[in-house]
């Protein structure tokens, strides 16, 4: 007997099968990827006076811009113990999530944008990983004897210390701030793709929020902030247009060497 919905599910598999070796390739470069990124701690280690002392030109720039608004913010939310809870939740707990939602959603619903979201997101991971190796610089919450405290040591069970998250963990990547980077470079993507209303209300509070949490949990100066956010909005723009340049010129070499082997036969 004829069944139509088996027809349709046998002609429907080979796509769904495509897709699923696709989604598994994805998967497996951004986690070697990501253990590239973690690997930065080994290639910091040792560089405990450069990242002070670069963290200490930084807070000069800051208080020479008048942007120095860390301890000011801090001092705020310390007064409310739903506030600090509030900044490490979305510090520790929205990071990586947001970036996997991101990636699934543009995968399965907006699969003709991806490879551009992807390559937008390893540029930025590339420029992370050049910066902290290059100019490792040390989070606020370690001068602790300007009055920074790090909130998540002092009011959660999160502790950067222990085994699990020591060894994966780079103590001076604070410049530029990939929490905010990210956070930005979804809220972009967000945006740009879904284009509703509710697209920008998410593109835009995510990484708003983000950026308070960095600096109230003392894990970020506001130059790192913008940096991060500059990182986001510059590869957005750079990167696919780096990349459509880079198809056409191998483009135009492909036609040109088939030419010149047809001329030579």
């Amino acid at each position: 007997m004829h069944n139509p919905s088996l027809q349709h599910r046998t002609h429907q598999d080979p796509g769904a099968a495509l897709l699923a070796r696709r989604g598994l390739y994805e998967f497996t470069l951004v986690v070697a990827l990501f253990m590239a990124y973690f690997a930065t701690r080994g290639l910091v280690s040792g560089r405990a006076p450069d990242a002070f002392h670069n963290a200490y030109q930084l807070m000069k720039l800051q208080n020479w811009m008048g942007v120095s608004w860390e301890l000011t913010f801090q001092g705020w939310i310390m007064q409310h113990d739903t506030l600090i809870w509030l900044m490490n939740s979305i510090y520790v707990y929205t990071h990586m999530p947001a970036l996997i939602l991101f990636a699934v959603w543009v995968f399965i619903r907006h699969h003709d944008r991806y490879r551009e979201v992807r390559n937008v997101f390893l540029g930025m991971l590339a420029v992370g990983l050049i910066v902290y190796t290059l100019i490792p610089l040390a989070p606020p919450r370690f001068f602790t004897s300007s009055g920074f405290v790090d909130t998540l040591a002092a009011y959660s069970a999160i502790d950067y210390h222990q085994d699990s998250i020591d060894m994966l963990y780079n103590p001076y990547a604070a410049m530029p701030s990939l929490h905010v980077g990210f956070a930005v470079f979804v809220g972009i993507g967000v945006i740009a793709i879904g284009g509703k209303w509710r697209h920008w209300v998410i593109g835009i509070a995510f990484p708003l929020l983000m950026s308070m949490a960095v600096v109230g949990t003392g894990n970020h100066f506001v130059l790192d902030v913008v940096a991060g956010a500059a990182l986001a909005f510059a590869a957005w723009y750079l990167v696919p247009r780096v990349t459509i340049a880079l198809r056409d010129s191998i483009g135009r070499l492909q036609a040109g060497s088939a030419e010149q082997s047809t001329r030579t036969l």
